[in-house]
């Protein structure tokens, strides 16, 4: 038997190389787009560690990339836009901390699958953006109840908060850059109060640690990739064809969770 410090233990050889995979994938999108790492690395590695396991992991492997992409944010982020938002970002992350302890790994799975799901379809079908006809997304109310709904969705479905945010954040950002700026900062002080949160809830053990450690490279290249990415084009084509699969992936989830729970 293996110890138990010993990293991916529980899984084999081709299952650890798809999770190294799937973080590439996700610091890509990072890296590109300021945003959006943590949704398909959640959703691909839940299939292969659980939803626990998969969230755990990729807080850590988050935190470490806010090593590289932070100052690029604090450097291009909106400030105007980005300070009334840390406070209902703040209180969501606080409450979604709470339902991640207290949920059972099946019905995890199922809430996180129904929550991507709505999230990906809400901005696919560009819902959202109907909402400024009918109330003032720039209100201090309006932007704390998105901040404080975005960090408890991402806190609890492992990702996606941020695109409760999307709408806001186009029409508040002047330019592509001060979006992706304003992107960075909020999702790197989403990260670094998740893990604060996290540290005295006792779920936090070596093997996971260790495994961040281990994917700390991967993190590196694939933000480095995408910030390449994103200097040189416009890969929104890309970014269309990711929602059409994160849409798949959270559909199959959904129906994963269900078939356990029943």
């Amino acid at each position: 038997m293996l110890p138990e410090f010993t990293p991916f233990s529980d899984i084999p050889v081709w299952a650890v190389l798809c999770v190294f995979a799937a973080h590439f994938v996700g610091f890509f999108i990072r890296g590109a787009f300021g945003f959006g790492s943590n949704m398909p690395i959640v959703l691909l590695t839940t299939w292969l560690l659980g939803p626990h396991h998969a969230i755990l992991l990729v807080v850590f492997t988050a935190a470490t990339a806010q090593v590289h992409l932070l100052p690029q944010g604090f450097g291009k982020a909106d400030w105007k836009v980005t300070r009334p938002l840390i406070l209902g970002m703040f209180v969501g992350v606080a409450l979604g901390t709470w339902l991640f302890t207290i949920l059972a790994a099946d019905w995890l799975t199922l809430i996180m699958g129904v929550i991507i799901a709505i999230v990906v379809a809400m901005d696919r079908l560009r819902l959202l953006e109907r909402l400024p006809r009918y109330i003032d997304l720039r209100a201090r109310t309006v932007t704390s109840a998105l901040a404080a709904i975005s960090g408890t969705v991402g806190t609890v479905s492992g990702g996606g908060g941020l695109y409760f945010l999307v709408v806001y954040l186009k029409l508040a950002c002047k330019t592509a850059a001060s979006l992706r700026g304003t992107n960075l900062v909020l999702s790197g002080l989403f990260i670094l109060v998740r893990v604060a949160l996290l540290l005295p809830t006792g779920l936090i053990t070596v093997p996971i640690l260790i495994e961040a450690a281990l994917l700390a490279p991967v993190v590196f290249l694939g933000t480095w990739a995408g910030t390449r990415a994103f200097h040189l084009s416009e890969p929104r084509r890309f970014f269309d064809a990711l929602q059409v699969l994160l849409l798949l992936a959270a559909v199959g989830l959904m129906i994963r969770g269900v078939l356990k729970i029943i």
